[in-house]
């Protein structure tokens, strides 16, 4: 024991410590668009500062390449630099002693084969090619290129609705997406410089749970053009929608019984319930969207009956050549797609059975004033009880609910008894049979 040393780190080495955890998050929320060489630069010298500087290409080799990089930032430079670079680098790593010296000159000689032309542009017109417009991460990382600073600043302000509103400027699924994104726009979130991302997706499906039934904004004036899309999935919907906003007479033609592609096929119910990817669609249709459903396209209808309805048939008729062709390479993965797609169909129609069951017995075995009592309480319920209720109704056991919804199994036992106490419900049973003969008064009512 008496050659134990505990060593407390010096205010110095605290203070470094929190430099590399500042480092870190910056690193993380770096938005697309930065100076490849700037930020190779960046990293080699602080590379250079980890080496212990007993090799002399590590401590001699990396402070000569950096100063090289800085003549092609600075504009000094010529071509021939880069050749010099790249030899320096290479005799960098077969030389070096250790990994600090080594994958130092690796990070250049890499970034040498993916943007040698960013080296050539500082060295020729000096100027970078990806620094030209540095966009807002959050919005360079999002597929749709939502404003996404915007909408998070009208939820801040209560305006829900006006969220939703500039949403469906680059983006027709605001609900949709609310549920279900991938939220990619978090991976370069600039709160990382400060503790973690912001919780985009979060917040937009608080925007779309509190706006209410926001209207779809009106038409531009008719241009007297009309335009046919093959497949009512989310391309297409989302296609005929914008057409639609432009003036055009849009109309679409889906092979399937219903809209949604694989928004409505490709994904469970308990991640996207469909009641609420309906009202979705129902709502982008509104705009004067002309459906056809249960329509083979080749087959109940020809290309030379679709000419009247789309003045743009000859684009179209190439494009479906060209995707006929991408199937017949890809034809194994578009089999495992039909596959998956007529697996879920056959899981809706036995759900559709079993809720028609358990409907009927509803009506025989239901106190009238039970279910008066449920359908009070289920208006009352928030978007998270309305989650977990419609899962408890499909049969989930706790267990289940808690697995499928990525959540601990206490917590879906604390909504649970929320559920039971807004309902007055306080058996499954009851509220399978409840919850099914809703849905079929629902459909009646469609219908």
């Amino acid at each position: 024991m008496s050659r134990l040393d505990i060593k407390s780190p010096s205010r110095a080495q605290t203070v470094v410590d929190n430099l590399y955890r500042d480092v870190e998050r910056r690193i993380a929320a770096s938005p697309p668009g930065l100076c490849p060489v700037d930020m190779s630069l960046a990293f080699l010298q602080l590379c250079h500062a980890q080496s212990c500087g007993k090799c002399v290409p590590c401590r001699i080799g990396l402070g000569q390449l950096s100063k090289l990089i800085a003549t092609v930032l600075d504009g000094t430079a010529d071509m021939s630099a880069i050749a010099i670079i790249e030899k320096t680098a290479r005799t960098i790593v077969n030389t070096a002693d250790c990994a600090i010296g080594r994958d130092a000159a690796r990070l250049v000689l890499d970034g040498l084969d993916g943007f040698r032309d960013d080296y050539e542009e500082h060295i020729i017109h000096h100027r970078c090619l990806a620094g030209l417009q540095l966009p807002v991460p959050c919005v360079a990382l999002c597929p749709a290129g939502v404003d996404v600073p915007g909408y998070m600043a009208l939820v801040g302000e209560g305006r829900c609705a006006d969220a939703v509103r500039l949403i469906r400027k680059d983006n027709p699924f605001p609900t949709a997406c609310a549920y279900i994104c991938e939220h990619p726009c978090e991976a370069r979130c600039r709160r990382n410089m400060i503790d973690d991302a912001i919780n985009i997706r979060g917040l937009k499906r608080y925007a779309v749970d509190h706006a209410g039934d926001v209207p779809q904004p009106a038409c531009a004036p008719p241009t007297g053009k009309k335009v046919a899309i093959i497949g009512g999935g989310p391309s297409g919907l989302s296609c005929a929608y914008y057409l639609a906003l432009m003036g055009h007479k849009v109309t679409v033609f889906e092979e399937r019984a219903k809209l949604g592609g694989m928004l409505r096929y490709g994904i469970p119910s308990y991640r996207l319930p469909r009641e609420v990817l309906d009202a979705e669609i129902a709502s982008m249709l509104s705009i004067g969207i002309d459906v056809h459903v249960n329509v083979d396209v080749g087959n109940d209808v020809t290309f030379d009956e679709l000419r009247p309805v789309s003045a743009k048939l000859r684009f179209h008729e190439q494009t479906i050549t060209d995707l006929e062709t991408e199937k017949q390479e890809l034809r194994g993965q578009v089999e495992d797609m039909q596959s998956q797609v007529e697996d879920t169909q056959g899981q809706l129609d036995n759900s559709l059975a079993q809720v028609r069951r358990l409907a009927y017995l509803g009506k025989k075995d239901l106190d009238p004033k039970d279910y008066e009592n449920f359908l009070i309480g289920y208006a009352r319920l928030s978007a998270k009880e309305l989650e977990i209720c419609c899962a408890l109704a499909r049969g989930l056991s706790t267990r289940q609910c808690a697995e499928q919804l990525g959540c601990a199994v206490s917590t879906i036992d604390t909504y649970r008894k929320r559920i039971y106490d807004k309902t007055k419900i306080h058996k499954v049973r009851q509220l399978q049979l409840c919850y099914a003969l809703m849905r079929m008064q629902q459909a009646e009512q469609e219908i």
